[in-house]
């Protein structure tokens, strides 16, 4: 899947940021990392800033979602949300299994932390 289509499909801003820099400046970024077993397989992908997508590693969804709230930026919760939706639904057991324990977590993380303070996308890190 291109990057164009990805931009198509989950819109032209950052899931992690909701930022929604100049096209050169987004990448796609894979929900299960390459390195932990993740295709570029369309559940896989969603859209990214480069600098959130450097800043996220290897770590698991929830784990740095966690650590933007903390830090007061606001994902975009709903495309997450979908995402992990669309990974749970995996043909590959791994990596459904994987969406569907994240998607579960994150739905009680952002239960728990409704009124967590919040940055603007436009804010600058």
């Amino acid at each position: 899947m291109t990057l164009d289509a990805l931009i198509e499909r989950d819109g032209a801003a950052c899931v992690w940021c909701g930022r929604a820099p100049w096209r050169a400046d987004l990448t796609a970024e894979h929900i299960v990392p390459r390195s932990r077993g993740g295709r570029t397989s369309p559940e896989n992908l969603t859209v990214a800033c480069r600098m959130c997508n450097k800043r996220r590693g290897t770590r698991p969804v929830v784990a740095f979602v966690r650590s933007l709230l903390d830090e007061g930026v606001s994902p975009r919760g709903d495309s997450l949300l979908v995402g992990l939706g669309r990974l749970a639904e995996s043909d590959r057991r791994d990596l459904a299994a994987y969406g569907a324990r994240q998607l579960a977590l994150l739905e009680r993380l952002l239960e728990e932390r409704p009124g967590a303070p919040r940055r603007r996308s436009t804010d600058a890190f």
